[in-house]
């Protein structure tokens, strides 16, 4: 009831075509990454001469953590789209655009009180990842349903006895079962 009304009422506009909304959101997040990964390198060169290496070392971790989303989340939307998948995916969005918004207060801060103009850069295009991740986290979330490819398993029905169906689509012998045998085993004492 809730999943229908945001899905046709909310997200009208995308629900015609949700795999395509879908796919522009997430590319704006790989151009938006790619933009954010210039501004950390002129983060950590800014902050190279003054010594506050943890400032540093939040952007670029930050930005390979976005890297790697990026990557795992376009397998994920191009081959991958299974439901433990795509549920999995959309947790670890949730989580970045969390953290996001934690670098947004901490980089502005600093561009703040000390003037860093480089930090100000970085707190800006975090709060705009914050926003496209958490776009895209509810749309991945209402449309999950029209994204997912379930490809069915092989049919195995059982005939009788020991013996297996082979799975359509395997040959099979002509009158009789395939014989496999045990070897033997002796006991061991």
């Amino acid at each position: 009831m809730i999943h229908d009304f945001f899905h046709d009422k909310v997200c009208f506009v995308c629900a015609d075509n949700a795999r395509k909304a879908i796919t522009y959101a997430w590319f704006a997040s790989i151009l938006v990454v790619f933009i954010c990964f210039i501004v950390a390198c002129a983060v950590a060169s800014n902050h190279s001469s003054s010594g506050n290496g943890a400032l540093k070392f939040a952007a670029f971790w930050t930005v390979i953590l976005m890297i790697a989303l990026s990557i795992g989340g376009t397998l994920v939307m191009r081959r991958y789209q299974t439901p433990l998948a795509l549920g999995f995916f959309l947790g670890v969005v949730l989580v970045m655009a969390n953290q996001c918004l934690i670098l947004t207060a901490i980089f502005g801060e600093e561009s703040e009180y000390n003037s860093n103009s480089a930090a100000g850069a970085f707190a800006t295009f975090s709060f705009f990842l914050f926003m496209i991740y958490s776009i895209f986290g509810g749309m991945l979330a209402v449309f999950r349903a029209d994204l997912i490819q379930d490809e069915p398993l092989p049919q195995v029905t059982v005939t009788g006895g020991a013996g297996i169906k082979a799975p359509t689509g395997v040959p099979q012998t002509q009158g009789q079962a395939p014989v496999t045998q045990v070897p033997a085993t002796s006991p061991t004492k």
